[in-house]
């Protein structure tokens, strides 16, 4: 071989080397830079989802923050589980009819929101962004999916939406019955919350008296519907501030045994007053939760000074309808 054919065959073997190189320095590139941004996926409070095209949505990536759910990255990508199987039942048929839609409609990316189970029942909101992608031919062959946790939102949504809606109710109520029964129906739409009633105070004897309940025992409603002026319980609601108990505690600081035998876990005590009188009382309870939380209080309380106002203005116009007739009379 001459020296000019062996130089160059020497230059291609490192060009050769050199791109070798250069290609293994790419892709190492690639790799980190594709560890680094799975880690910042992994970080913020959403779950990022690459789904095949087919029927439930078997996932080929989920990040990490699946976890949040109570489900692991293994579950969805060895095909155990599909995404479709924790969509809310009643909800799954919408979100299906949804994405078809968009697809015919050619549509490159769209937003929903729904609610998923997690692996320990529990419901959650999600406001899920999908991107859809296809080829060249319109066929898709992917499906990337953002899912944000929206419950929190949609929970303070729903508490607004039960102040407003009662409180339209009760600006245009007159009867004590169909008020006590709004009010009760609008505590038991909190989720936290799935047993109640509210106490009547009366004027004259100073006794507490349960008007109206729902999800209570036969038992608790035949030993706790009445107590005297003087009963620790009347005495707790007459101090006039809202109390937070889990039902163990609630039972320690109790005579009633009708209390002992309910399954309850938290429990909520709040006096409703009427200018300054305590003149009823909500008893509220959860067998779900062992604490309801700030902003469930929030509400409760509201619905109770709503009420509070509801049996002012139901005075103020007996006290008129009397003057009235009184001045009749007088004529």
């Amino acid at each position: 071989m001459s020296k000019e054919a062996s130089k160059s065959a020497k230059n291609g073997n490192n060009r050769q080397t050199a791109c070798k190189y250069l290609n293994e320095m790419a892709l190492c590139n690639a790799l980190e830079m594709a560890r680094e941004l799975i880690s910042v996926l992994n970080k913020v409070p959403v779950t990022v989802f690459l789904w095949r095209p087919e029927k439930y949505w078997p996932a080929e990536f989920v990040s990490e923050n699946i976890n949040e759910f109570g489900y692991t990255v293994e579950e969805f990508t060895s095909g155990k589980i599909h995404y479709g199987n924790i969509i809310h039942p009643d909800d799954f048929d919408r979100v299906e009819r949804e994405l078809l839609r968009r697809i015919e409609e050619d549509c490159i990316d769209f937003s929903q929101e729904y609610r998923i189970l997690t692996k320990s029942g529990e419901v959650r909101w999600v406001e899920e962004r999908t991107f859809i992608e296809a080829d060249e031919n319109g066929v898709v062959k992917y499906l990337k999916g953002i899912a944000l946790d929206i419950t929190e939102r949609k929970r303070r949504e729903k508490l607004l939406y039960l102040q407003r809606d009662l409180g339209i109710g009760l600006s245009t109520s007159s009867s004590l019955n169909e008020t006590l029964e709004k009010l009760l129906d609008s505590c038991l739409q909190i989720d936290e919350i799935n047993a109640g009633g509210i106490y009547l105070i009366d004027e004259e004897t100073g006794d507490m008296n349960l008007a109206i309940h729902h999800g209570l025992s036969p038992n608790f409603v035949e030993h706790a519907s009445h107590y005297s002026v003087n009963s620790p319980n009347n005495r707790l609601v007459m101090i006039g501030q809202p109390v937070y108990k889990q039902h163990v505690d609630l039972i320690l600081t109790s005579r009633d045994d009708a209390l002992r035998r309910e399954n309850l876990r938290a429990t909520a005590i709040i006096p409703v007053k009427s200018e300054k009188d305590v003149i009823a009382a909500f008893y509220l309870a959860s067998s779900l939760e062992y604490e309801l939380p700030d902003s469930v209080r929030t509400v409760i309380e509201t619905i109770a000074t709503q009420f509070g106002v509801f049996i002012s203005r139901i005075r103020v116009e007996e006290k008129l309808k009397e003057c009235r007739k009184k001045n009749q009379k007088e004529k």
